[in-house]
């Protein structure tokens, strides 16, 4: 998405902002389904949309965070950003003539 911005997109047709969790655990990035039974009661003669339990683990790099999480129409996106510390940029000099 440009510069130090990135983007995982996930299809999760047939879940809800409820039935999902997305955490970071010492940057581990995790994309999971909660223990839900998604079907109830209901019998099905076809079913072409899948339901089932799932999870996604994803290694961040240095600096790299999540800023938002948006689930549209199916599609659940993680946008992600890379922070670097004013600390860690790297620092240049100007080169001084005598």
């Amino acid at each position: 998405h440009g510069e130090g911005k990135y983007e995982i997109a996930l299809a999760v047709a047939g879940f809800n902002e409820k039935d999902l969790t997305v955490e970071v655990e010492k940057d581990v990035l995790t994309i999971a389904s909660k223990d839900v039974d998604l079907n109830g009661d209901k019998k099905y003669i076809h079913k072409g949309i899948a339901t089932r339990k799932f999870k996604k683990t994803f290694t961040l790099g240095e600096f790299v965070e999540v800023d938002s999480v948006k689930l549209i129409d199916g599609i659940l996106s993680v946008y992600l950003e890379k922070n670097i510390p004013e600390e860690e940029k790297p620092k240049t000099f100007k080169i001084g003539v005598k």
